[in-house]
């Protein structure tokens, strides 16, 4: 079930900021690198939170995780986002087919954690109502910390890693090429809510 802030916006109504959930424990490296190259690709710029190691969690595996948040703007409803992002997934080789699928080893899984009307970071840093899997804290606990447990990616077309710290991606359709922007939080907070207004023509 996707869960709404109570300032969203009905679902196919305006544009959303959707808070999506990434992680990966099978060539976790390659497959959440990819996901992130393809997400700006549709849906322009990214806010990415820390790529955190992570333990399996309700699975049994030997397998570790690499999770991530992702933020990003959409008009799309939630429906069809969902939709979208299970086709992902499926691309990347995930069989959504298999009623076990939640308890075993995935190349891709991206739910959807929130939606608002307006973008309002303060809820990742404060609700646990939306974020509180241990795997979904991990990624925001290490905006405050210097964590141990973070690491570095290269996105495919990109010429400098992310992963330690926050980042924006941008994909540029012209060439091809991406577009990493690793900074304080605050300023990509800033650059984010830029884009954003720049998108739905206030700026």
């Amino acid at each position: 079930m996707v869960r709404f802030a109570n300032i969203v916006r009905p679902t196919g109504s305006g544009t959303v900021i959707y808070y999506l959930s990434l992680g990966s424990n099978l060539a976790p490296t390659e497959h959440i690198a990819r996901a992130l190259r393809e997400l700006s690709e549709r849906y322009g710029t990214v806010l990415v939170l820390p790529i955190v190691r992570t333990q399996p969690c309700a699975i049994n595996s030997n397998n570790g995780f690499l999770n991530t948040i992702a933020v990003i703007s959409s008009d799309e409803s939630s429906t069809a986002l969902k939709s979208w992002l299970n086709r992902l997934e499926m691309e990347h080789g995930r069989d959504r087919s298999d009623p076990q699928r939640s308890h075993k080893d995935r190349t891709l899984d991206i739910d959807i954690l929130l939606g608002q009307e307006s973008f309002d970071f303060t809820v990742a840093e404060s609700s646990h109502e939306y974020f509180n899997e241990p795997y979904v804290q991990a990624s925001i606990q290490a905006l405050q910390n210097s964590a141990h447990n973070t690491i570095d990616i290269v996105l495919p077309g990109a010429s400098v890693a992310l992963g330690h710290r926050a980042a924006t991606i941008d994909f540029e359709h012209t060439s091809g090429n991406i577009f990493i922007c690793e900074n304080s939080l605050d300023t990509l907070l800033d650059r984010f809510e830029a884009t954003l207004d720049r998108q739905q023509g206030f700026a």
